[in-house]
């Protein structure tokens, strides 16, 4: 079953439908390319339309490259960080593509005024600031004055948003919490 974007198992489920329909497709190329072969030898009608069905089934296949490519966090990361507040949004898996910019996100915790995301540990500082400056350049835009705040350390993230977060959640604007987060699902694939 394939999960919504920004839920916790998005990238699995994408590998596994297109890697399924990969060999499905791939099986119909080679049946109909051998019925043609050696059952119609005088016509080349069923060799037109393999060839037809060859397109999607390359792009079936790069978009299961694209998504092999990367790696979810531990569920129990995700889950850690959705027990701290029913009134924050959490985001698990973001695949952000920008220009020629395509950025991983594991994890984004989105509250009103604030978009806190976790990423690879092995990115380097100015990784981090890379990967801030293309979230900045999504929302503010679209007139959003949200900070944003990138961790490549998943306990100081923890710690950031149990001390600072998840003591101003009185009076969220849950319109525009739900507005951000939708700003990065409309922006990731």
């Amino acid at each position: 079953m394939r999960q919504p974007k920004g839920e916790y198992g998005y990238i699995r489920s994408q590998k596994r439908s297109y890697l399924l329909l990969t060999v499905i497709g791939f099986l119909i190329i080679m049946i109909l390319y051998i019925i043609d072969r050696y059952v119609f030898t005088k016509g080349n009608v069923l060799l037109l339309i393999t060839a037809l069905f060859a397109l999607p089934e390359a792009q079936f296949l790069v978009k299961y490259i694209l998504y092999r490519q990367y790696k979810e966090g531990k569920e129990e990361v995700y889950r850690k960080f959705e027990e701290i507040s029913d009134r924050l949004v959490y985001l698990s898996s973001l695949v952000v593509v920008r220009g020629k910019k395509t950025l991983f996100y594991q994890i984004a915790v989105v509250s009103d005024k604030e978009i806190i995301l976790l990423i690879d540990e092995k990115k380097t500082r100015k990784q981090v600031l890379e990967y801030k400056e293309l979230i900045e350049k999504l929302i503010k835009p679209k007139g959003y004055l949200a900070q944003v705040k990138v961790y490549n350390d998943e306990q100081a993230m923890y710690s950031y948003i149990i001390t600072q977060v998840s003591t101003l959640l009185n009076n969220v604007d849950t319109n525009n919490q739900v507005d951000l987060a939708n700003v990065l699902l409309d922006n990731s694939i």
